[in-house]
């Protein structure tokens, strides 16, 4: 008798996961102008305060910037709120943006047909997306140092590197309400903007929060790229041990938790819904 190989759930999970990995990174290089842009072109988006720093200042360092701050060096205080940000842009976007392109290739009705589970398609999307975001961070890292002097300690990196895996699953769960929008509206890149702006606003990407007023302060210590800033600038600036940030760190995890749990369930229930009306794959 011929005998049928049969996968186990988990390894076929990870197939799934790995076949939309390969799948979105194929994408992503079909088009090299993508890489470029994000790899380079976000450093010239903070040279201006940067230069506008040293204008003011007329230097380097400034002392009523380190009585704000706890460092006198305003340009790696700049470049790391930059780098980090640039991860809200591509993952905010990228996931929902995943979605209308599987409608407009005609391809998303097979996708969320497909015996497996959705899970698995979703989390192969998110991986692809961190993993471009992450190099597209490490370019305007290494640029930065060529550039500014920011210095990068390697055993400060694994700390940094946990605290970017918490930021990228929060965005993780944006990402997600996004995909949902996507299925709905058939348009998530306008949403994705509108928060992109809400978090570089009301996040200490550029200045330190305290500089907000009390309630922008409120609703920025809301967002999980907030959190992840503080943390990183303590740890790279200030020489703080992750320990001492037991509570940032803390406070970070819930809000992912919180953001991971309400985007699985809302596009669960979008996808139900889409598929009941017969609009799930519709222009």
């Amino acid at each position: 008798m011929e005998t049928v190989y049969q996968q186990s759930p988990l390894r076929s999970n990870l197939s799934v996961v790995w076949n939309e990995l390969v799948k979105n990174i194929k994408f992503l290089l079909a088009y090299p102008v993508i890489i470029v842009f994000w790899a380079i072109f976000p450093i010239f988006w903070f040279i201006p305060f940067i230069l506008q720093g040293q204008a003011f200042v007329g230097g380097l360092t400034s002392e009523s910037f380190a009585q704000a701050t706890g460092t006198s060096e305003f340009i790696p205080f700049i470049v790391i709120g930059a780098v980090l940000n640039s991860y809200v842009g591509t993952l905010l976007n990228g996931m929902g943006d995943n979605i209308r392109r599987e409608a407009l290739q005609g391809t998303l009705d097979y996708v969320l047909a497909a015996p497996c589970n959705k899970a698995s398609v979703l989390i192969g999307k998110a991986l692809s997306e961190s993993l471009s975001s992450t190099i597209f961070a490490i370019s305007q890292l290494a640029i930065s140092t060529l550039l500014f002097g920011l210095g990068i300690s390697l055993g400060v990196m694994l700390p940094v590197f946990f605290i970017i895996i918490l930021l990228i699953l929060g965005l993780y769960g944006l990402s997600l309400i996004f995909a949902a929008l996507s299925l709905m509206y058939k348009q998530s890149h306008g949403f994705g903007q509108t928060v992109g702006y809400v978090f570089y606003v009301f996040s200490p990407v550029r200045y330190p929060i305290e500089s907000l007023p009390f309630w922008a302060q409120i609703f920025g210590k809301l967002l999980p790229l907030t959190y992840a800033i503080i943390i990183v600038r303590s740890l790279m600036l200030l020489g703080a041990d992750l320990s001492a940030l037991y509570v940032e760190v803390l406070v970070l995890l819930i809000i992912d938790v919180v953001l991971i749990l309400a985007g699985f369930y809302l596009f669960n229930w979008m996808e139900e819904k889409t598929k009941k009306s017969g609009t799930i794959s519709h222009h």
